[in-house]
């Protein structure tokens, strides 16, 4: 080490060393350069680059040797034989080059680096003792091994270790370092091998060879180090350059990830290197604790093996799916990942969306609450009932025990609606509702399936004394006298209502085995009761049949209602909810009875469902509405309602196709209204049944909307042309904040989803204010029109009552609503 300092010390010009370094330092630093934009460089631009990187670091080096061959001061004139000193420049290019050529494609692999750095001391080498053997043309060269061997294997080591950490040259900082590995390989090689060199004076050589004086050699030098320079300038801009696009680039992808709402964020090799602020807010940190973390520290234990198996999928076959993440404070977040590869500052990474289902799970739970419950009373609704029951007869045939369904209805609750209103009516349910729910247990079920009907399943019950005993604890709580406060219209005391409760009990498994047997034993022994005086308790007898029996006369009578003509169809339109023009009639059936008078459908087609007549009356009905609406001057569309039995008769689509051929009228003008019934026994035949409609061209409702049980997993699985909210909560807009609620979460679940809302019984001026605020599409109900047969003034255009009813309609739309909520 000494006699190499002291070779450099004593032997050499210090200036020109010095001049020598920094040229080495340049051109070296010029190369890293251009590698760096070579290996980020498309693949096919990859090869041109490489050249132009491996040309700037040859000329580098033999200008760095050169420079200190002609700092070096051996005791004589030097002279210098032309084809070794321009061979050696050719050696330091080629070997360079091949180096670089192995390096690029695999830089990640520790073999291939290990081999490109052995090729580029190669080429330092023999770019060094090529350019010294041509100082044989005036001097006796004289080598000493061991140095030899040091200045080789040091090189070789350092440019192993300069394209090893030459893996990542993305930050200004690594670019540096390897630099300066480069430089120490060039340097410590050129030092170390002419220390290994002894040069004795000889007489020139008379063969005529071409040589060089130390002149012609500065000038070749001067030349050639002013290509160095200009690279290193060169590569200076352009990392310049480089850096302001890189800036450039990373400001434009932070202000859009800072706009969106979504979490945005970029990781490569499965750590962060950038977030954006609606991150920051979900993870409850800051930029400088989460970037550089590992993405699983992100996420839930119970995550990792899916994010790990993501990971090793191709991009085209990922899927959004659904984690749950860890904030910094612990809280636990369900999320939906998305993610797809990109190129982030010039080297590839992955940019990953998540978006923060908690609201979206929270509206569900939400609304999935109002699908099972009673909007007034909180109660369980007919689904959660069906369910419960249902639950509840299974536990009793594998256990042997008994259940009691109880029918309980409220006596006198009509006056008190028709005196009151219909507020007084809504506070005296709410009161009897927690009334009972305090005479039962926590195992019973009490849920509110009408305006005042409840129903009670009395689960694990054991003598008919016990279930008599808790029916007429029932009864005798709606009998005590009830306080009502002032609900408004002049009332500003509390109202104090006596009303009272019937109830008829049916037993498992005595007087039913099915839930529908059991049902209508019920309510006969509650008709029975009615039938008796009210205000009392029955058990479900034999005896009763009689009740059934004139059911029968009725269904008997009703299966041959269509051929006496006794079926007719009623009309009832549907407007726009901006302009008030009628787009569609609702078809609604009516059974003309010769002794009953008009029977409304809600009193006979829960019995034509119950006796399989639901088929042959919803043909005729679809018949029936489409012969219409083909008749009329104006293509307004007609709306037809769809029994879930009659929607799972085979060839049920086909049916549909064979009517709207046969009358002409096109598929896009019937609307085909179903409940969420249609899914219950084979969800996948009823998308399948949907499928075929939509291809068919007809429109589909989902009617009855936010009454049932699982609509939101309905609407995910088929895509339906809109939604149909039940009257039931329009009635109540106005008089309670919870409906105003529920109308406004369905309306936005169904414009979120790209559906139409159309809402159902509207009656006053005031609900078609909020109604209209809230942006329903379609409006229906009695203030616009009461359904009519089709000699009415609303189906018959022709007439000139029908352009004063339109022109009625459109005057409820003239003036745009007061705003009416917060």
């Amino acid at each position: 080490m000494l006699k190499i300092v002291a070779c450099v010390a004593q032997q050499h010009d210090l200036g020109l060393v010095v001049i020598s370094a920094g040229i080495c330092l340049l051109g070296c630093f010029s190369t890293v350069t251009l590698m760096a934009e070579a290996v980020q460089a498309e693949r096919r631009a990859l090869p041109s680059r490489l050249v132009v990187a491996a040309a700037v670091f040859g000329c580098s080096v033999w200008s760095l040797h050169f420079v200190a061959m002609l700092a070096f001061q051996p005791g004589g004139q030097t002279a210098y034989d032309l084809l070794p000193t321009a061979a050696s420049i050719a050696i330091a290019v080629a070997g360079a080059l091949v180096a670089l050529l192995i390096w690029a494609p695999a830089r990640h692999d520790p073999l291939k680096v290990a081999a490109a750095g052995m090729a580029l001391a190669a080429s330092i080498s023999g770019m060094h003792y090529t350019g010294v053997s041509a100082m044989a043309a005036s001097s006796l060269l004289v080598f000493e091994d061991a140095y030899v061997h040091a200045s080789l294997g040091l090189c070789a080591t350092l440019g192993v270790i300069a394209l090893a950490r030459a893996g990542d040259l993305t930050g200004l900082g690594r670019r540096i370092e390897v630099t300066l590995w480069l430089a120490l390989a060039i340097c410590g090689l050129h030092f170390t091998g002419m220390t290994a060199l002894t040069v004795a004076p000889a007489a020139p050589r008379e063969d005529g060879g071409s040589v060089l004086g130390s002149t012609q050699l500065g000038l070749a030098v001067g030349l050639v180090s002013l290509v160095v320079l200009a690279a290193g300038l060169a590569a200076l801009l352009m990392q310049r350059h480089l850096m302001r696009r890189s800036m450039d680039e990373l400001s434009r992808m932070r202000l859009l990830g800072n706009l969106a709402h979504e979490v945005l964020f970029i990781h490569r090799d499965g750590r962060v290197v950038e977030i954006n602020q609606a991150g920051l807010r979900l993870f409850e940190t800051t930029a400088q604790e989460i970037i550089g973390r590992p993405i699983l520290d992100l996420f839930t234990e119970a995550a990792a093996p899916a994010l790990m198996r993501r990971s090793r999928c191709r991009p085209e076959d990922l899927r959004p799916e659904e984690f749950e993440i860890r904030s910094a404070a612990g809280t636990l977040v369900l999320v939906e990942l998305s993610c797809r590869p990109i190129e982030y500052l010039g080297r590839p990474a992955t940019a990953v969306a998540l978006r923060d289902l908690s609201q979206r799970r929270r509206d569900e739970a939400r609304i999935r609450h109002l699908a099972l419950h009673d909007a007034l009373t909180d109660l369980p609704n007919r689904t959660l009932l069906e369910e419960r029951l249902g639950l509840a007869l299974e536990t009793a045939a594998e256990n042997g025990t008994s259940v009691a369904l109880v029918y309980l209805d409220l006596d006198r609750f009509k006056p008190v609606n028709d005196f009151h209103g219909h507020a007084t009516g809504d506070a005296l349910l709410v009161q009897a509702a927690k009334r009972m729910l305090a005479e039962l247990r926590p195992t019973d079920t009490l849920a509110r399936i009408g305006g005042d009907e409840f129903v009670i399943v009395l689960a694990h019950t054991r003598t008919l004394a016990q279930i008599a005993e808790t029916a007429e604890r029932l009864v005798e709580a709606l009998g005590r006298p009830f306080q009502i406060e002032g609900q408004g219209g002049g009332h500003s005391e509390a109202l104090r209502i006596e009303i009272g409760a019937s109830a008829g009990i049916a037993v498992y498994p005595s007087d039913g085995s099915t839930a529908e047997s059991l049902k209508r034993a019920a309510d006969t022994a509650l008709y029975r009761v009615k039938d008796e005086g009210r205000g009392a308790v029955r058990f479900f007898e034999a005896a009763m049949d009689e009740q059934l029996q004139a059911r029968r006369r009725i269904e008997h009578e009703l299966s041959g209602a269509i051929p006496r003509g006794e079926l007719q169809l009623y009309y009832q339109p549907i407007v726009n909810g901006r302009t008030g023009e009628i787009e569609t009639f609702e078809a609604l059936i009516r059974w003309h009875h010769p002794e009953r008078g008009c029977v409304l459908p809600a009193e006979f087609i829960p019995l034509a469902e119950q006796t399989d007549q639901i088929g042959r009356i919803g043909a005729w009905v679809l018949d029936a509405a489409c012969a219409a609406a083909a008749a009329w001057p104006h293509p307004w569309r007609v709306s037809v309602n769809v029994s879930p039995k009659q929607f799972r008769q085979p060839g049920f689509a086909a049916g549909v196709a064979a009517v709207l051929g046969r009358h002409g009228l096109p598929p896009g003008r019937l609307v085909l209204e179903i409940t969420e019934g249609v899914f219950i026994q084979d969800a996948a035949m009823a998308v399948e049944v949907l499928t075929a409609l939509r291809t068919l061209g007809v429109r589909l409702a989902l009617d009855d909307f936010g009454t049932g049980y699982s609509s939101l997993s309905y609407l995910q699985r088929f895509k339906f042309d809109k939604i149909k909210v039940d009257q039931s909560f329009v009635r109540r807009l106005g008089q309670h904040a919870d409906s105003l609620t529920i109308v406004r979460a369905i309306t936005h679940l169904g414009h979120n989803l790209g559906l139409q809302v159309t809402v159902e019984g509207v009656e006053t001026q005031e609900q078609l204010a909020v109604l209209r605020e809230l942006g329903c599409d379609q409006m229906q109900g009695y203030l616009f029109a009461r359904p009519t047969p089709m000699t009415g003034p609303m189906i018959t255009p022709m007439t000139g009552s029908s352009d004063l009813e339109r022109a009625r309609l459109r005057a409820l739309f003239a003036e745009l609503p007061a705003k009416v909520y917060a």
